[in-house]
């Protein structure tokens, strides 16, 4: 069987999927889906001290929207500086993305989740988790991203989820709706939550 190209993992892995479609369905009579741990308006207001005061040991991170506009090759150097605080401070951290792996060459030493089930699929989080932050507690974990259909999805597998106001960029229509419209039924649910 030939090899899968770039474009076909695309539309497999960020284009809509049964388990995202079950996700969004599931999302306005389950509101524990979309509680947060915490909010903030960039990646790098993430408060590091907090996360280890509260237990957390492994941290996954969305790219696209998250760290960055989607389908950036370059982030800020206060982006790759907040990653590295992170590891320093004794945090296990993986980028756990839809998107292509091959372009985060910027963050030496972080792992790209690959080769697991999409987003928000709660068996890709778990494999995620064992595979490369080498944890077993879904409690210790906590996934960083821009979007409760996607990165929301950690909530199934028993995991922390912080919301990042999302990096505008050049994303499909599709994926824009879905993001504010979930975030409007966080909003509904948990008002107090947001800055």
């Amino acid at each position: 069987m030939p090899e899968a190209s770039k474009e076909d993992k695309r539309v497999t892995r960020d284009g809509l999927t049964l388990a995202k479609i079950i996700y969004f369905l599931l999302m306005p009579f389950r509101p524990n889906l979309l509680k947060t741990y915490m909010a903030v308006d960039r990646f790098v207001e993430v408060p590091i001290d907090q996360l280890k005061l509260d237990g957390i040991k492994g941290i996954l991170i969305d790219a696209d929207g998250t760290l960055g506009p989607h389908h950036a090759r370059k982030f800020s150097s206060e982006v790759v500086a907040h990653i590295n605080k992170m590891v320093d401070h004794g945090l296990k951290v993986a980028i756990y993305t839809n998107a292509f792996e091959d372009r985060f060459h910027q963050f030496k030493g972080i792992n790209v989740v690959t080769n697991v089930l999409p987003k928000p699929d709660k068996r890709g989080f778990e494999k995620a988790m064992t595979d490369f932050l080498g944890l077993d507690d879904p409690s210790v974990v906590c996934m960083i991203g821009d979007n409760f259909l996607t990165d929301g999805g950690a909530r199934l597998a028993g995991m922390h989820f912080v919301h990042i106001r999302p990096i505008r960029g050049d994303e499909s229509f599709i994926h824009s709706f879905t993001r504010r419209l979930a975030f409007k039924f966080a909003q509904f649910y948990f008002p107090n939550s947001f800055p």
